[in-house]
């Protein structure tokens, strides 16, 4: 019935021509590119076939333009549709990313931390977020200008990158403060955390008597089981440390 039909409607002649939009419609149809181009190819051979049946009576084109006419039209479509998602790709990963450093912003934290506390719930396993505010960095940026300032953020950055986990998560929320979600942790595990973020913080500051590092710690469920609470309490530990310490030698404070 199928083939039939197909002959019917692409009974050799100029009504070959007819594959080129069902062509262009399983190309831009299919989830993946690799997809829509098998199927195009499907619809265009499909149709050839039902032509070549009854080609005596109905003259076909010339076999190459059967072939390039398609080819070219669904290769068209394909190269437009790639691009248009590598820049849909593009604009989500800068949406989620901070521009200067790289790593997560507060979106993308948010984002994070909802997902991680719906997955902790059901396992009933605690994770770790901790706020991380360096000491000093406005009066060294005041000092030395922004692009300085900019380009410790940056070296920051990568040193809190080199500490932690591949699962865990680093962003920056403000203009000197940091972020890093830590699944699958708990108190003592976030005391832990924070000793290597002071390190890879004090080894970037090294010769910079004035920089340092205060920490704020909070674990899920104790200390929250939303985003909000869990950003406020991590944020009150950090300010608790800078009340009780001196810039620039904060210490963490966890529950």
């Amino acid at each position: 019935m199928v083939t039939s039909a197909l002959v019917a409607i692409f009974g050799g002649g100029q009504a070959v021509w007819l594959c080129v939009p069902g062509a262009l419609l399983a190309g831009a149809t299919c989830r993946s590119i690799r997809g829509g181009a098998i199927g195009a190819g499907l619809v265009v051979a499909a149709a050839a076939g039902a032509a070549l049946i009854r080609a005596g009576a109905h003259p076909l084109p010339a076999a190459p333009l059967i072939v390039l006419v398609p080819a070219g039209s669904v290769a068209v479509l394909l190269a437009v549709r790639a691009r248009l998602e590598n820049e849909r790709d593009a604009l989500r990963a800068s949406a989620l990313s901070d521009p200067l450093t790289g790593v997560a912003n507060r979106r993308s934290l948010l984002e994070r931390i909802d997902y991680e506390v719906a997955r902790h719930a059901r396992g009933r396993r605690s994770f770790a977020l901790l706020i991380l505010d360096l000491d000093g960095f406005k009066l060294l940026n005041d000092r030395f200008g922004h692009p300085a300032g900019d380009d410790l953020l940056r070296d920051v950055a990568a040193a809190l990158t080199g500490v932690i986990r591949d699962q865990d998560t680093l962003a920056r929320v403000g203009g000197d403060e940091f972020c890093v979600l830590a699944p699958e942790t708990d108190d003592a595990g976030a005391d832990r955390l924070t000793d290597r973020i002071e390190s890879a913080v004090a080894r970037v500051a090294a010769g910079l008597d004035v920089l340092g590092a205060s920490v704020g710690a909070a674990v899920f469920p104790n200390d929250g089981t939303t985003a909000p609470a869990l950003m406020q309490a991590a944020d009150q530990r950090l300010l608790g440390v800078k009340r009780d310490t001196h810039p620039g030698r904060g210490r963490r404070r966890v529950a």
